[in-house]
Order: structure tokens, then sequence, then C-alpha cells
């Protein structure tokens, strides 16, 4: 299904923000073009990320990372998904001060927290918490019309926690991911009582894990992506169902 990565573009580049999508009060989908060429300036797998460069945000050149949350599938743009940290210096320029037209220095794609079909699962089981559910978008958009296909997963589940309704970050496609056959999206919002909607209601934790996760786990991989106490808590639960260390994938985020 997937060709290996090739990279177009080395170095530095100058990305031109084409599109702004409003996720939520403090999110915000950037959509990036080649600024010299127009279109995707690079190919990338699901789950790798971006470094942006500012040097005029501080008395110091200052670089961020952030993943993307378009999938390779979108042949046309890049995608990141941003959510603004209380007195995080970047965050809070791109959702509040990046507007469609700016040009940006980036370059990558960079890292390993991707899913590899030789190596992993066949189960891939993700769990995230707020914007630490990018990657997973990425991966659910380019996996979902190829499951069982050479390259792909054959199945695909989501836990991810949200503070409340209006906190839904990339809410569109996990709707819409969750009408296709063998993937299952879990939704937890901790400080809302939702149940009547479909929600369950607290944070993540071992309880929550052991129920959402309650089968054979032997040819599953898990990813998770979130606050580090999240990922920690996720992956000692892991490790004392006796998932071993090669099919546990952490992956830290920014914020700020």
């Amino acid at each position: 299904m997937l060709e290996q990565p090739r990279r177009i573009k080395r170095g530095w580049m100058n990305l031109r923000v084409s599109q702004v999508i409003h996720e939520t009060l403090d999110t915000r989908t950037f959509y990036f073009v080649d600024h010299e060429d127009g279109g995707r300036a690079f190919d990338y797998r699901p789950g790798q990320y971006l470094t942006f460069r500012f040097d005029e945000l501080g008395p110091k050149p200052i670089a961020r990372s952030y993943t993307m949350s378009s999938s390779p599938c979108e042949s046309d743009y890049v995608a990141v998904t941003i959510k603004e940290m209380h007195k995080g210096v970047v965050s809070q320029f791109f959702v509040q001060d990046v507007k469609i037209g700016d040009v940006l220095r980036a370059r990558g794609p960079i890292g390993k927290f991707c899913y590899f079909s030789g190596q992993d699962q066949e189960h891939l089981a993700m769990i995230a918490a707020g914007s630490g559910v990018t990657p997973f978008t990425s991966m659910l958009r380019e996996y979902a019309p190829h499951l069982g296909e050479e390259g792909a997963p054959k199945r695909m589940t989501l836990l991810v926690s949200y503070r409340s309704t209006d906190d839904l970050i990339n809410w569109d496609l996990l709707q819409e991911v969750s009408k296709v056959p063998g993937i299952r999206i879990v939704t937890t919002l901790s400080r809302q009582d939702a149940r009547d909607l479909g929600f369950l209601y607290k944070r993540i934790d071992a309880d929550m894990l052991r129920s959402v996760f309650s089968e054979d786990l032997s040819k599953t991989t898990f990813m998770t992506c979130g606050p580090q106490e999240m990922m920690d808590l996720s992956a000692n639960f892991l490790k004392e169902q006796g998932v071993p260390p090669q099919c546990i994938k952490i992956e830290s985020y920014e914020t700020a």
C-alpha cells in the first residue's frame, strides 16, 4: 500500500499557510504548501512531525515541533493541528497570529512514531489525550481506506480523552472513520459528564484501559501520545499485562 517515503526538499523550507481551520476555541489546524513551488514539499509517514523555527519571537531563535495531522494520501498540502498552551510562546503565536498567506520556516519530516507493517502487529491501538491525538488522526486518514491491505493494520482502536465537548479536536474525522468496519473510536471526557451522548466520563486510567482493551493483546501494537502522566500510566499498565516493550510506542509532544 505505502511507498517508502522520499525526501523532496532538504534543510529548512519555506511553507506558506493556505488555510486555517478553527477546531476549537483554542485549537487551529494550519494547512501549508510549498512557498516556491506550491503543493506538498515532501513525502512522509503518518506520525512524523515538522520542526518550525522562529527568529523574532524572543531574544534567541525558537524551534518547536508539531506532528502532522494530515496524511500522505493528501498530496497537495501538509497540515498541523496546534492547541494554544498557557504561557506557550509558539503555540500562542500560531493560534492568535498566524494567518493565510504567512510564510513560515520548517524542516522535516522527522520521527519514527509510525506504524511499520513489517515490524508491528496487525491491530494498532492508539491512546491519546488532547492535542496528542494528532499523529493518530494522520494514521486514521491514511489507513482507514486500506485496512488489511499490505502496509496497513487490519484493525485500529483509538481511546482519546478530551476535557469537554468544546475540546473535540479533529472530531469530524473521528466520527467519519468510526463508521469504517475494523475501526473503533472510544472517547472520554474528563471535565464534563456527557454519557447520555455516548462519551465516557473520567480521565484515562487503568480500569478504563482494562475495559477498552479487554481482548487478547498478543497481536496488538500500542502507541500513546499526550501528557506524560497519561503516557506513563498507559505504558505501565501495558507492561503489567505482559505486552512486550517493542509493542509499546510513546511520543512526547510540544506544550509551548
